[in-house]
């Protein structure tokens, strides 16, 4: 399933759109919060040069680094999520055991993706401010990415949350999933409000 990486725009989207249960909703889901990461990355890039002070580089430059490493575990949820779908699906029913592992995995990739995409949106807002004015577009595309992300990731945790045999695990995730879109959403807020105020100026 590493392949998905590896594949061009192209390819993926061709592959996505096959009569084929993988690369699904997931794979999309960590695809748009890797792509926040990475537009986020060259936010950062251009925001720093010969003439930035120390206490700014000593912010953006760790900032940049975080979104690495975030873009980098989202490269590889996309095959995660690939992954557990297709044992979730195959995976004997009347095994309960077996079966209720499946899914909690299934439920727990896209949740690992929205939260990913949570922490993405903490480093951007973060981040807003050193920005470079003329990256402060691309800091708002970065930021309704992200977002799109956790929304886009919880309709994968919420279609298999009722498979979910324990109730107090079921309505923990529900919870897990509620808080992490609801942080996202406020954080692209403040990132929205923030770049239209300066491009409005």
């Amino acid at each position: 399933m590493n392949e998905f990486t590896r594949l061009t725009v192209a390819e993926f989207l061709d592959r996505l759109a096959d009569r084929t249960p993988t690369p699904g909703g997931g794979a999309v889901a960590a695809a748009a919060g890797a792509l926040s990461c990475a537009m986020g990355r060259m936010v950062a890039a251009y925001s720093v040069g010969k003439k930035t002070s120390e206490e700014v580089r000593g912010r953006v430059e760790p900032a940049r680094e975080k979104l690495r490493r975030l873009d980098e575990l989202l490269r590889r949820l996309m095959a995660e999520d690939a992954v557990a779908y297709a044992h979730m699906t195959s995976v004997d029913r009347s095994d309960v055991p077996a079966h209720q592992a499946a899914v909690i995995a299934a439920v727990s990739v896209p949740l690992d993706i929205a939260a990913a995409a949570s922490e993405a949106l903490e480093v951007l807002d973060g981040l807003k401010a050193d920005a470079s004015r003329y990256l402060l577009s691309d800091l708002g595309v970065a930021a309704v990415m992200a977002d799109a992300t956790a929304r886009s990731a919880a309709y994968s945790v919420r279609v298999n949350l009722p498979e979910v045999a324990d109730p107090g695990t079921r309505d923990r995730l529900a919870d897990d999933i509620r808080r992490i879109v609801g942080h996202c959403d406020r954080r692209r807020a403040s990132i929205e409000a923030f770049v239209e105020d300066r491009l409005s100026a």
